[in-house]
């Protein structure tokens, strides 16, 4: 008997204890940050916070877009190191569709697209990609692109090398 009731004035003070409060604006967010002293090292935003991306960047700008006709997926820039002439369509357009992750998008386009699993001092361009594997990409007739551990990755090729995203 004694349980219940200590439960029910255990639970009655655990609500009463809080009450609720209106969230916080952008201006009172970025009154609360002029006082600590680190905001003095970064440059104020005016306005909106969540809408201002430093230097304009965007991602779909910084990477490059694969689709298949209904769907469509992204990886960085320097990640397609195998272009075949007859799939130059499938790079570089407008999305269109539904954007899948890496690997939704690679599962339902096995037919066109393969992976070549990379090192970070490949990648880097510190050491050269397997000549005997540019033979063999030529041969499948499909598009490469760079992974590592299962994810794209840019790879650094030499400057005289023309980018196989922009034919």
């Amino acid at each position: 008997m004694k349980s219940p009731l200590m439960f029910c004035l255990l639970a009655t003070s655990f609500v009463a204890a809080q009450p609720l409060t209106d969230r916080a604006s952008a201006e009172s967010i970025l009154r609360q940050q002029e006082k600590n002293p680190v905001s003095t090292l970064m440059p104020a935003v005016k306005g909106d916070p969540g809408s201002i991306r430093a230097g304009g960047q965007s991602i779909i700008k910084d990477s490059i877009v694969l689709h298949d006709g209904t769907n469509w997926t992204i990886v960085p820039k320097g990640a397609v190191i195998h272009l075949p002439e007859k799939l130059t369509s499938n790079v570089n357009a407008k999305p269109v569709g539904n954007l899948l992750t890496w690997a939704a998008f690679l599962s339902q386009n096995q037919s066109w697209i393969t992976t070549n699993e990379v090192s970070f001092d490949q990648a880097a361009g510190n050491q050269p990609l397997p000549a005997q594997k540019a033979e063999a990409w030529g041969k499948i007739n499909k598009l490469v692109v760079a992974v590592h551990q299962g994810g794209p990755i840019s790879v650094r090729v030499a400057e005289e090398t023309t980018d196989l995203t922009q034919r």
